[in-house]
């Protein structure tokens, strides 16, 4: 499975460097200093039921998110940032709310140029959430919180940016720290750090590809893929992969498809081997959230 996702964005990396190199026309004046930007987004669903005899529940959901980039460049220099915030919930019948998103990241970007679209660099990539994630149904165990986990790679390498909508990037020197900075899951051993600490620290590599280009009109397709790999095993690499679909219906109206996928060979999940519905084992596995919205986006 991890090998056919890697074949694929390789694939998706040769084909957009091959489209960028050849197709591309933008220029950046060499005195432009800084370029901001941003977009805020708020989605609502709701059903409500009244004698409905077809079955059913009531329900309620809701999903904001909060984009934010600003990006350096003079001369030989560039500095790329990016934020993105996400939180929703939903509430189905008398069950109780449920997170459906919960995403604090955070990425910046320095680099001097070689030559033309290469570029040396030192980069940081952090990510965490804003509060507690329970083992639902039981909504009194706590099984992950802000900063329980938290991950900051930070890492030196080369990037090949032909322009902002296009870059790629490669790591051999990175350090991956993993946070828990809740006690008690610290100590359960929770995301792979030992049992008496709270952070785990792995030397490895890091390499990430960043992709956007509007494929029709008002139809925008953007794809975020890192991936890391310990040193110590360079068998498994721990992945994640964000992609988007954005779907321009007006000025303040837009539909968006997202889909999130994250590997980590740290992260113990429960695991029914026989099919009976008791869960025998905890290991490493895929995991992938999608998402289908319409509603309100203020960009600016």
């Amino acid at each position: 499975m991890l090998k056919k996702i890697h074949l694929i964005v390789v694939a998706i990396g040769i084909s957009t460097i091959a489209m960028a190199q050849s197709t591309d026309t933008t220029t950046v004046a060499k005195d432009t200093i800084w370029r901001v930007g941003g977009a805020f987004g708020f989605k609502f669903n709701q059903v409500a039921l009244t004698n409905w005899t077809a079955g059913g529940q009531n329900s309620l959901a809701w999903n904001t998110t909060f984009d934010f980039t600003a990006n350096y460049a003079k001369d030989k220099w560039k500095w790329d940032n990016i934020v993105h915030l996400g939180y929703g919930i939903s509430k189905q019948g008398e069950d109780p709310l449920n997170k459906t998103d919960d995403q604090i990241l955070l990425n910046t970007n320095l680099g001097y140029e070689l030559k033309g679209p290469w570029y040396a660099t030192l980069s940081a990539n952090f990510r965490t959430q804003f509060v507690n994630g329970y083992d639902l149904p039981n909504d009194s165990v706590v099984i992950s919180t802000f900063m329980a986990p938290g991950y900051l790679v930070a890492s030196v390498g080369v990037e090949f940016k032909p322009n902002d909508n296009f870059v790629f990037s490669a790591s051999p020197v990175s350090n991956k720290t993993t946070f828990v900075m809740d006690d008690v899951l610290a100590a359960q051993g929770a995301y792979g750090v030992d049992s008496a600490s709270n952070i785990r620290a792995e030397f490895g590599a890091f390499a990430s590809l960043f992709y956007k280009k509007e494929i029709v009109k008002n139809v925008t397709f953007t794809t975020l893929y890192t991936m890391f790999g310990n040193y110590e095993d360079l068998a498994v690499w721990d992945i994640n992969w964000d992609l988007i679909l954005d779907f321009k219906i007006n000025s303040f109206l837009e539909a968006n498809l997202t889909t999130n996928l994250i590997y980590d060979q740290d992260i113990a999940i429960p695991v029914d081997n026989t099919g009976d519905g008791i869960k025998e084992s905890v290991g490493p596995r895929v995991q992938f959230r999608q998402a289908l919205g319409i509603g309100f986006t203020a960009k600016f």
